[in-house]
């Protein structure tokens, strides 16, 4: 008898949508496909990335990226058959939806314009994950592209977050676009009386003994001012272009003043 009455339970309608009466039992077969469509949708996202990224011409990002666009299709089209298996008819849904997608679309507005901003980096390239660049006052590593937001591990160990719009709306300077190397500046000023060859050799022949300091381009000396005090700026090239150009420069700093200290240089502030 119990049987009898829980199976006229579980087919008893309780809430009507999109014109369709659902029960329990057909409510847990819903469930059941939006379980089971999950898994689709990761396992074949999942085959989705690992084939594109097995292609040279593709990166990890747009594997990663495509793979996503892969998977919310899935989704968008299972949730339709699992709807039209379960009788609901989208035209009786059609106040509602466009109701709520007026409402989604003013909430996620932000959202959309960092995904938009997310496509556009991954067209033109100008940024990858490795690559140093400068943006919103910070300087860091990028070490992860997303859709929403893109992750710079900076020189202090801190990942911040960052928009993804800020690098379509903002000025970025990328480091290491055209290579991985760096030029760091050093600038120095000394007295209108120094002898100017004998600072020049000196702040030369520091920079090519650093071990860090890269032989090509070679290191050379501007002059950018004269008067009562002469200012001149050292400029070398560096591989590491995050922590390696201000270990580079503070070591540079101590060698010229231990070398203009021993050859009577005299320093300016």
């Amino acid at each position: 008898m119990w049987a009898k009455d829980l199976v006229k339970w579980l087919s008893t309608p309780i809430v009507t949508v999109g014109g369709a009466s659902l029960s329990v039992a057909s409510l847990l077969k819903g469930l059941v496909l939006v379980f089971c469509l999950h898994f689709v949708a990761k396992w074949l996202g999942q085959i989705v990335q690992r084939w594109l990224q097995s292609r040279v011409t593709v990166t990890d990002y747009a594997a990663t990226l495509i793979a996503r666009w892969v998977k919310v299709g899935i989704w968008a089209l299972g949730l339709f058959l699992i709807a039209d298996f379960l009788g609901i008819k989208f035209s009786s849904l059609a106040f509602f939806v466009g109701a709520l997608g007026v409402g989604i679309g003013f909430g996620l507005q932000t959202i959309v314009n960092n995904f938009i901003s997310g496509l556009i980096l991954l067209m033109e390239r100008t940024m990858k994950v490795g690559d140093v660049v400068s943006v919103a006052g910070e300087i860091g590593k990028v070490v992860h592209i997303g859709a929403r937001a893109t992750l710079i591990e900076t020189p202090r160990g801190s990942v911040i977050a960052i928009p993804n719009s800020q690098f379509i709306n903002s000025a970025v300077t990328n480091w290491t676009l055209s290579g991985k190397s760096m030029r760091v500046h050093v600038p120095i000023t000394v007295g209108g009386d120094a002898d100017l060859r004998l600072v020049e050799e000196t702040l030369l022949q520091i920079a090519r003994s650093h071990p860090q300091v890269l032989p090509e381009p070679e290191p050379q000396v501007w002059l950018t001012k004269i008067g009562d005090t002469i200012g001149l700026e050292l400029l070398v090239w560096v591989s590491d272009p995050l922590d390696g150009a201000k270990q580079v420069q503070s070591d540079l700093y101590r060698s010229i003043l231990s070398a203009f200290k021993e050859r009577g240089i005299p320093i300016r502030g």
